[in-house]
């Protein structure tokens, strides 16, 4: 296991009249290098379990693994943890604190002891990755970016890390469809070239259920499905009773299949659906 959860259980304000427990005996694996999407309605757990697997959240009882290891409550070791794992939160901005961005993309390697001279390249490779140029926006504030732009360099200050585990809460929130191609064009690249796991917490699956390698669904703090994307968007019922919707393309071809052609309905991509109607047509598909 690279990382994962056993019984994992957390429960808000625990001893008092106003307990909720927020995730039940929650239980995953994932590989070194996969690509995952957790998906629910709100409410369903999804970002307590993402705060959970770099240590923010301490378990109420069971356990979070990284590299087959528990995770435990010491300082130190949770401090080590979150340089190996790095979590870009929902509203970013609401974490900033420095005065330029340079500062606030320069603040983990720094804490790293790193040398000015490799900060000043860790800081320009990260803004160069994520699509901002670090020459026109480096020295001005946070706050005088897009909204879009700030979602940017939040993504920017984890990768100076050169974190192994890139976790992100609902990363298009913010984002033109131009920064979220660049966004998920850079999360693929990472993956594929050096081997970045990545765990998405999202409502909008068609930018990103292309590049996923697995697919787990909460629903009031359970794992209530857990596969590949070819699988998980068969179960089209389950889905809308637990109140969401299927990739766009996929119900394109739920739609067509129902005007008689005989189309397979597991295809969640531009590239797949492509290939089945080519193959309808008995053409080879491309």
């Amino acid at each position: 296991m690279f990382i994962g959860t056993e019984k994992l259980t957390y429960t808000y304000m625990s001893g008092t009249p106003f307990a909720a427990t927020a995730l039940n005996e929650v239980s995953f694996s994932l590989g070194k290098g996969e690509i995952t999407l957790i998906i629910g309605p709100s409410g369903s757990g999804k970002s307590t379990l993402i705060q959970h697997l770099n240590g923010l959240l301490k378990p109420s009882s069971g356990r979070v693994y990284f590299k087959g290891q528990a995770i435990g409550s010491d300082k130190g070791e949770l401090l080590r943890l979150r340089r190996r794992i790095g979590l870009v939160f929902q509203i970013p901005e609401e974490h900033f604190f420095s005065e330029t961005i340079y500062d606030e993309i320069a603040f983990a390697p720094r804490n790293l002891g790193l040398a000015e001279s490799e900060v000043r390249i860790r800081v320009k490779d990260a803004l160069e990755k994520v699509g901002l140029r670090a020459e026109q926006l480096q020295y001005r504030h946070p706050f005088q970016l897009s909204a879009g732009q700030k979602r940017l360099v939040a993504v920017a200050s984890v990768l100076s890390m050169n974190p192994e585990v890139l976790i992100l809460d609902e990363p298009t929130a913010g984002l033109d469809p131009s920064h979220r191609r660049n966004l998920f064009a850079l999360l693929d690249n990472l993956n594929r070239s050096g081997g970045l796991t990545v765990i998405i917490s999202t409502h909008h699956l068609d930018d990103v259920v292309a590049l996923a390698h697995s697919v787990f669904v909460l629903q009031g703090g359970r794992m209530v499905l857990a596969g590949p994307p070819s699988e998980i968007f068969t179960t089209r019922e389950k889905l809308y009773d637990l109140g969401l919707s299927l990739p766009s393309v996929t119900e394109i071809m739920h739609s067509v299949k129902e005007k008689g052609l005989p189309v397979k309905t597991n295809i969640y991509t531009l590239a797949g659906a492509r290939q089945e109607i080519n193959r309808l047509k008995g053409r080879p598909g491309r």
